[in-house]
């Protein structure tokens, strides 16, 4: 929609979501102004694996999950770790999630998700058409296992994605083929499959192109600013206190990922969010794979950039912290190596390791994002918990969170994705 009159409309967060939010509302003639705290798209975005997956739908926190992580309890090297800490909101998180710890609340999370996910492809498109230098690539994502059971029960648990308009494979790969399609494997690669459609890009660039979106269409963004607190009165935000700056607003956007709960406590709205905090590092290697990988038995991402390999797993719930665990990262070096041909053992001071980083993924009880206005307040929205799915499902959030701001509808799509859904947990 267009604009008949110029609003200003402040989004908080630079990352893929809010970039993706600023991006729609200033291509629809609102005037916005993004604040960062750091620098835009130097935050979770930043060391992810840079996959677009919309096949992956599946809810990050689920029956599994929870099984997985209780059982992981007294096992650092475990892919989804639960460490034990002082922080007493993760333990009313992990209350929150047991509720949707079952088949019916996954199958629903996934149909969500799914139909979310299902404009991926198309909305990349379109920005590409309006200026976005990404440098997408669509080389598909291959699934390696190293037993063939496992595979077998992964493409058996992808299929569901047909329903919902994806290319999922019908047949597994054998070791041998998988070998041939990827010659970097080793013998330890046993069976797999390839989702052919999936894309992939550098979220460096991915941040960077958005950001200069949102530059051209006459938004303006300012960095290392944080909000230190929203102004409200009569059941709507005034203000936003950043910085020694007070600047007034139409509506505000809260897409600071796992901190977007800080600006919300002050005015009486607790978000069930928690960080899922995970780790990735780059190796410079002579011959990369030739496309994105997913190690399905050690949860471990591995995606070829122009300057090295990308390699990234773990999901590590130990509270709202940054702190990076050596030990973790090792963990993934030496769970990757064992799938590939000339790779040394891993360096136990992570001397091999480049960009080593370690970042907050929001994660909500029920593995969904919240993508909705926050009550009682007219103009006051939030775009967080989208987990590991971020760049995948950053175009369809920001282009319906976009809508309802600007047309105060929600769109029927956003229904699954409401904070009240929590209420009362």
């Amino acid at each position: 929609m267009r604009l008949e009159e110029l609003v200003l409309i402040g989004v908080v967060g630079g990352g893929v979501i809010g970039l993706s939010v600023a991006c729609y509302l200033s291509r629809a003639g609102a005037e916005v102004v993004v604040f960062e705290r750091g620098v835009l798209g130097q935050g979770c975005t930043w060391g992810s694996a840079g996959w677009i997956s919309p096949s992956e739908s599946a809810p990050v926190v689920g029956p599994d999950a929870i099984r997985q992580a209780l059982r992981s309890l007294g096992r650092p090297r475990s892919p989804l770790y639960l460490r034990p800490t002082l922080d007493k909101s993760l333990y009313r998180w992990l209350l929150h999630a047991l509720r949707y710890a079952n088949g019916a609340a996954a199958a629903r999370g996934l149909r969500a998700l799914a139909e979310l996910g299902r404009s991926t492809f198309e909305l990349y498109d379109e920005l590409e058409r309006a200026g976005l230098d990404a440098g997408l690539s669509a080389m598909g994502l291959l699934h390696v296992f190293s037993r063939r059971d496992s595979a077998a029960k992964a493409l058996a648990s992808a299929a569901v994605m047909r329903e919902y308009g994806y290319a999922v494979p019908r047949e597994l790969l054998t070791g041998t083929e998988l070998r041939t399609l990827e010659p970097t494997l080793s013998g330890h690669a046993e069976a797999g499959y390839l989702i052919s459609e999936e894309r992939h890009v550098d979220p460096a660039r991915l941040t960077a192109g958005l950001a200069g979106l949102v530059r051209k269409a006459g938004a303006t963004s300012w960095e290392h600013t944080g909000v230190r607190r929203l102004d409200c009165s009569a059941g709507r935000v005034r203000a936003v206190v950043a910085g020694g700056d007070t600047t007034s607003i139409t509506s505000v956007i809260l897409a600071g990922g796992a901190s977007c709960g800080e600006l919300l406590r002050p005015l009486r709205t607790e978000l069930p969010l928690t960080a899922g905090k995970g780790y990735s590092f780059l190796r410079r290697l002579r011959t990369l794979p030739g496309r994105p990988i997913h190690l399905g038995d050690v949860k471990i991402a591995l995606t070829p950039f122009a300057r090295g390999l990308r390699v990234a797993g773990t999901m590590e719930l130990s509270g709202d912290n940054e702190t990076l665990r050596q030990s973790r990262v090792n963990a993934i070096a030496r769970g990757a190596a064992r799938f590939f041909d000339g790779w040394e053992d891993p360096d136990a001071n992570g001397h091999d390791q480049e960009e080593v980083w370690v970042g907050r993924r929001p994660l909500t009880p029920d593995g969904l994002p919240i993508l909705d206005r926050v009550p009682p307040f007219a103009n006051l929205f939030v775009a967080t918990g989208h987990s590991m799915l971020g760049i995948t499902l950053a175009p369809g959030s920001g282009q319906a969170m976009a809508d309802f701001v600007l047309s105060g509808r929600r769109p029927a799509l956003l229904e699954p994705f409401r904070v009240q859904r929590f209420a009362g947990h």
